[in-house]
């Protein structure tokens, strides 16, 4: 019987070199996949958000529509560091998210919060609303022939709720942006590339109010 050939050192070499190749391989995927599944949480969350949000919006369209009508028509300005790192430490006590005004209900400035009862919160999002002027917007018609939209007819800021005197009429933008709290890099002390997301939503609003029933 023949002695049983054994592995080189060359051999041995060359297998862990191929094999240390491949775990490098994976090892650089890695990022990549933590990177896409922590974005498709943080699109899942903010969507919970922008939906939080917007059914509070149709409540008071519904409520109390001179609030939807007293919003900015300009963007209101974002939080600061300091404040932002003041509500990505706040605690959910017993509810597993909120979501409360950042400085002012008419400001339609918020903060989204979500994560563990009792905890510090696990996602904090910064919800901005703020509404389109009328004098920017048209009413237009379908043309029931082509199926196209005709000229616009009037500007939406010339009409007038016959009782209160106001815009019946207001479109509203939702933005949710996340994280709140800009990182850093270490050592430097200078800001790094900012992984911030934002989301845009738009809600059109009519006072319910306008249409009042043919006596």
């Amino acid at each position: 019987m023949g002695r049983k050939k054994l592995f080189s050192l060359i051999e041995i070499a060359v297998a862990m070199a191929v094999a240390a190749i491949g775990v490098a391989a994976i090892m650089a995927l890695l990022p990549v996949a933590l990177k896409s599944t922590s974005d498709s949480v943080g699109d899942t969350l903010a969507a919970d958000a922008a939906n939080t949000v917007i059914a509070q919006l149709d409540r008071a369209a519904w409520e109390h529509f001179d609030w939807i009508q007293e919003l900015k028509t300009t963007k209101p300005a974002s939080f600061t560091d300091s404040k932002a790192k003041d509500y990505a430490a706040m605690e959910l006590d017993s509810e597993s998210y909120k979501i409360e005004p950042a400085t002012g209900l008419q400001d339609g400035h918020f903060v989204f919060l979500f994560g563990p009862p009792n905890k510090p919160a696990d996602f904090a999002a910064e919800v901005i609303c703020w509404r389109e002027g009328n004098a920017n917007l048209n009413l237009t018609t379908i043309d029931g022939e082509t199926g196209k939209f005709k000229k616009p007819l009037v500007k939406m800021n010339t009409i007038k709720h016959p009782d209160t005197n106001k815009e019946p009429y207001v479109r509203v933008f939702i933005e949710i942006t996340w994280p709140i709290v800009k990182p850093y890099k270490k050592g430097s002390g200078s800001t790094a590339a900012y992984p911030r997301q934002s989301r845009l939503f738009v809600r059109e609003y009519m006072d319910p109010t306008y249409y009042k029933p043919v006596e």
